[in-house]
């Protein structure tokens, strides 16, 4: 079979499969496995597959029919346009979240703040920091991260962009390695932590439900770690350092309650894409 062929066949499968864009991901996954712009598919319609290739791409479509996500399938996923590697041991970047770290980029930026100390809890694939660290030339970046599969992860993506030297990671729970080594030093301490509720997870998409369930649940009402991470957070700011948490859409209030109630001051809500709350920073009072 061609390429037209091969993605018309597939398009239908994935709508029997109720996979909400059926064409767009039959391309996705076909430009991927043969390694071309998705707008070549296009200029060769008529290209035969071999059958090694049509053995491997009935495999993907077999996975995405189960509605495993698209990025797990390829392993890899685009964020801040940088390609991020990725698999199911982290959770998917969003774009969402770029708005949280072009945020920060542009801060430090304008206030010419080159030499910056910066912490991520939770690091994943990484997709943050190393973002962060691409962009802003002279920053210092701790990631601190729970699961060894991530890890794996995140440092694959660091050592991608050559940031050894300034990007490292360590193996702990929230800032607890960080406060025993008594650093006291950050600039800004970063976070997109896990803030499902319990009612929420009950209605995620079945492809969200495939990513790391302990990079999505947040506790009862979402805001387990975020009780934890702001109450230590002090102990490891400078003075006037800031903190900066991506948040649930219905949880602005009772995350600013905790920031003020842990002494942070200029609070501050931003919205996404969609226009709901979704990031707050604040700052060490």
């Amino acid at each position: 079979m061609n390429i037209k062929e091969v993605l018309l066949n597939t398009e239908k499968y994935f709508e029997k499969n109720n996979i909400d864009n059926p064409r767009l991901d039959a391309e996705v996954l076909l430009a991927d496995l043969l390694d071309m712009e998705r707008i070549r598919l296009y200029v060769n319609f008529d290209y035969p597959l071999k059958e090694k290739e049509i053995a491997r791409y009935r495999q993907m479509i077999k996975s995405r029919a189960r509605h495993i996500p698209v990025a797990y399938i390829t392993g890899h996923k685009e964020f801040m346009s940088l390609d991020f590697d990725v698999n199911q041991n982290v959770l998917l970047p969003r774009p969402e979240t770029e708005i949280l770290v072009e945020y920060l980029i542009d801060y430090f930026q304008e206030k010419e703040r080159k030499k910056v100390n910066i912490v991520e809890v939770g690091t994943g694939s990484g997709a943050i920091m190393v973002s962060l660290g691409y962009y802003l030339k002279e920053a210092r970046i701790l990631g601190v991260e729970i699961d060894a599969g991530a890890l794996q992860v995140s440092r694959k993506n660091i050592k991608k962009y050559g940031l050894q030297n300034r990007l490292k990671l360590t193996k702990g729970d929230l800032l607890k390695p960080l406060i025993k080594k008594g650093v006291d030093n950050v600039d800004l301490l970063v976070s997109n932590p896990p803030y499902i509720s319990d009612e929420e997870m009950q209605g995620l998409p079945s492809e969200v439900k495939k990513e790391p369930y302990g990079a999505l649940y947040g506790g009862k009402r979402g805001l387990d770690i975020y009780k934890k991470l702001i109450k230590q957070a002090p102990q490891i700011l400078k003075d006037r350092g800031m903190i900066a948490v991506e948040i649930g859409y219905r949880q602005a209030d009772n995350v600013e309650k905790i920031l003020r109630e842990n002494n942070f001051e200029k609070i501050e809500v931003r919205k996404d894409y969609a226009d709901k709350d979704r990031f707050i920073l604040a700052h060490k009072g």
